[in-house]
């Protein structure tokens, strides 16, 4: 599977950067940073282990009472004791016979790894709650999507990194709010964008910088000056300094304009 997701990556990345950024493990903190993350635990019964998100009340869950799914029958085994079935004999005898399994899957899936909550899904790693989706890693409540990294609360899209509470995006890079959105890089609050960056609060524009039309030929090059920026660091140091949360918090260095 490690393969195909490079694979899905390399894809994604020319599309939006015009140039292949394998392989994922060198972006993958970069990727994660704006996802709830997980972490693998042993089972406290002794075989195998569990991916349990950090996230809502599963980050509350018990290290010494999860077990894996290869416990899960040693752990469906355990039953009541004792003869007080009183509400208050059932929580004293809980901690004896009560174990969280934390792996919830239907449908058909393949080439699932480190992921909760999944239906119909193939090739993904890193995520929580996908839905019908393939090639995708570090994403959390996902539906219908294909080849994405690093994205929150989406519904179908494909190729695209770092998009968050959207809807229909497709290659598209550092988007917040957006709808029926392609094409486009940080943007926020927008919808029905072809070719934008740096739009907010907006509908309906094409080629566009600033939320002002430009015209096809003033925003290819005005984007190839952008990639020329965001190519060379991300391949230096696996990740950008700032995103579409802090793109207007960037700070003046001392001394300069």
């Amino acid at each position: 599977m490690a393969d195909k997701l490079d694979a899905a990556f390399a894809l994604t990345t020319r599309l939006l950067f015009g140039k292949e950024l394998p392989p994922i493990p060198k972006y993958e903190a970069w990727l994660k940073q704006r996802v709830p993350p997980g972490r693998r635990m042993k089972s406290c019964l002794g075989h195998g282990s569990a991916y349990v998100p950090i996230y809502g009340a599963l980050k509350a869950l018990p290290a010494e009472k999860v077990a894996s799914e290869e416990d899960l029958a040693v752990a469906s085994s355990a039953k009541l004791g004792g003869a007080d079935y009183s509400l208050a004999g059932i929580v004293r005898e809980l901690p004896k016979f009560a174990y969280f399994v934390p792996t919830y899957a239907q449908g058909r899936n393949m080439g699932v790894e480190d992921s909760f909550l999944y239906l119909d899904c193939m090739n993904i790693r890193g995520c929580f709650d996908p839905f019908t989706s393939k090639n995708c890693a570090f994403v959390h409540s996902i539906m219908d999507a294909e080849g994405i990294f690093g994205m929150y609360r989406i519904d179908n899209a494909k190729f695209s990194i770092h998009c968050y509470n959207s809807i229909n995006v497709q290659r598209c890079f550092e988007m917040d709010g957006a709808k029926n959105c392609s094409d486009s890089m940080f943007c926020h609050n927008v919808e029905g964008l072809d070719n934008c960056i740096f739009c907010f609060n907006t509908k309906g524009k094409r080629y566009a910088v600033g939320n002002l039309e430009v015209g096809k030929e003033k925003f290819l090059e005005f984007k190839q000056k952008l990639l020329a920026r965001i190519v060379p660091e991300l391949e230096a140091k696996g990740r950008l300094d700032f995103d579409i949360y802090d793109l207007l918090c960037q700070k003046k260095k001392k001394g300069k304009d």
